[in-house]
């Protein structure tokens, strides 16, 4: 399946993220239905950051996505990493405020599933949730292993 046929059928919808004027996107990033409700929910609520950061939750996820779109360097483990090394591993997309799980179906490319509060995440542990979570919404989806980067090096899935 190709991502077009996944646009087209409404399952997953472009992120638009603005670059400046002689910028081109250089990474795709997408989303599905309720990670878009879950992000506009975000925007529109505008909360404080309860880690108490320097930026807005939502300053950090517009940062975070123009770094990804616009194909500057992502720090592993910092802004990125795999939730388990596993074959078609969830990744997850970090900002201090908030985690981001999906996978990445080619190089450069990003789905995002769900996002939450990082220390919700990390105080009830949701990690495997969300993993088997995005592998249900996979399957649902019809990715099958051919549609996902297999592996876990980061030079696989960011250039």
């Amino acid at each position: 399946m190709q991502l077009s046929d996944l646009v087209e059928r409404e399952l997953i919808v472009p992120i638009d993220v603005l670059l400046g004027p002689r910028e081109q996107p250089a990474r795709l990033l997408y989303g599905t239905p309720d990670f878009i409700r879950w992000l506009n929910d975000r925007i529109q609520l505008n909360e404080a950051s309860p880690l108490l950061a320097d930026t807005t939750p939502v300053e950090q996820l517009d940062n975070l996505f123009y770094l990804f779109v616009s194909g500057q360097r992502l720090d592993y483990s910092r802004q990125y990493r795999y939730i388990k090394a596993e074959k078609h591993a969830v990744w997850e997309l970090k900002t201090p405020d908030f985690r981001i799980f999906g996978w990445f179906p080619a190089r450069d490319c990003f789905i995002c599933v769900f996002g939450d509060w990082a220390d919700k995440v990390k105080d009830h542990d949701l990690y495997r949730g969300y993993r088997l979570e995005t592998r249900r919404v996979r399957r649902e989806m019809g990715i099958g292993q051919n549609e996902c980067v297999q592996g876990v090096d980061p030079n696989d899935v960011i250039s």
